[in-house]
């Protein structure tokens, strides 16, 4: 392990000090503390077991030699997922899902005690209250504002990036607008759940399940197998992500599929995916928050008593 980090819930009024792996994962490590200090909307998993999640506000590249899986993972384990959307997760209990992520720190041991009482609140105000609830990391000795971003080349890129900037705190438009029911031409017999829900696998489907394994094709195999993969695959979400309240990701994903289709330079097409991911991430964080998954309280395993924490109606 290696330097120290202050992580902070202010709506909360909780904090814990934490210390980054560095001899486990050396440039994983350096790539978060250059990030620092940031914000963002602290969510909640809903399959994964007992642990807060984040997604940060920049796209992790770094090398990840240290992997644990999550029902591994001691209490107070952070934890960074690349492949989920560039995602931080702070267990404080049992993990349930056997999958592996990148080893970022370990929360000091007296600030153990105060997990769970992080995570109970963080669960309950992602299911029932859907209050604003944010997460905050920082360096003792760190700067008071985070580092200025590199310049971006392309005009596109820089606009995507702005726009992933405007949302890692502040709601977006698009996530409003379904919560609230603003979204034309959906829903039916009076009701908007169901574009609800469908927009939400949408957007979750469109960014993790679909252009992250393109990047990796992009990375991998160069221009024309991305360019095919998102011809076949990537194209068939410009109509839905629209149609279903996602209108500005659809039209960004247009404009970078004009960018993927007319140039050949892999570098130009990689800075405007990677600005698409970010703010891909940031719509998807805000889109699990919102969501109500309180319903689920209509679903209850046999004798499980109470859904959530409370008694199922």
């Amino acid at each position: 392990m290696g330097a120290d980090i202050t992580i902070t819930w202010p709506e909360l009024d909780r904090s814990v000090r934490a210390t980054l792996a560095e001899s486990e994962s050396p440039e994983l490590v350096a790539e978060f503390s250059s990030a620092m200090p940031f914000g963002v909307v602290q969510s909640h998993p809903v399959v994964s077991g007992s642990s807060v999640t984040m997604w940060l506000p920049y796209l992790s590249k770094a090398p990840t030699p240290a992997m644990e899986s999550i029902v591994d993972a001691p209490i107070g384990r952070i934890r960074l997922s690349q492949g989920t959307g560039s995602k931080i997760s702070i267990q404080y209990g049992p993990g349930l899902e056997p999958a592996k992520q990148a080893v970022l720190g370990q929360v000091h041991e007296d600030d153990l005690p105060m997990l769970p009482e992080v995570g109970r609140r963080v669960w309950d105000n992602l299911f029932w209250l859907k209050q604003p609830l944010s997460v905050h990391f920082s360096a003792p000795d760190g700067p008071d504002a985070p580092p200025s971003p590199a310049p971006l080349q392309s005009e596109v890129a820089q606009r995507m990036s702005d726009a992933a900037d405007a949302i890692q705190l502040d709601e977006p438009q698009d996530v409003a607008r379904l919560r609230t029911g603003q979204v034309p031409d959906a829903g039916s017999f009076g009701q908007y759940f169901s574009v609800w829900d469908a927009a939400h696998g949408l957007v979750r489907d469109f960014v993790i399940n679909t252009l992250y394994p393109i990047y990796a094709a992009l990375l991998r195999d160069g221009v024309a197998t991305a360019r095919t993969a998102y011809d076949v695959v990537g194209t068939k979400y410009h109509f839905t992500l629209g149609y279903h309240g996602w209108i500005e990701l659809s039209s960004f994903a247009q404009e970078f599929h004009e960018v993927l289709s007319n140039q050949d330079d892999a570098a130009s097409i990689q800075e405007v995916l990677e600005q698409l991911l970010r703010y891909g991430n940031a719509l998807y964080a805000w889109s699990h928050q919102s969501f109500p998954w309180y319903v689920a309280m209509n679903f209850p395993l046999p004798g499980a008593g109470p859904v959530g924490g409370r008694w199922v109606l």
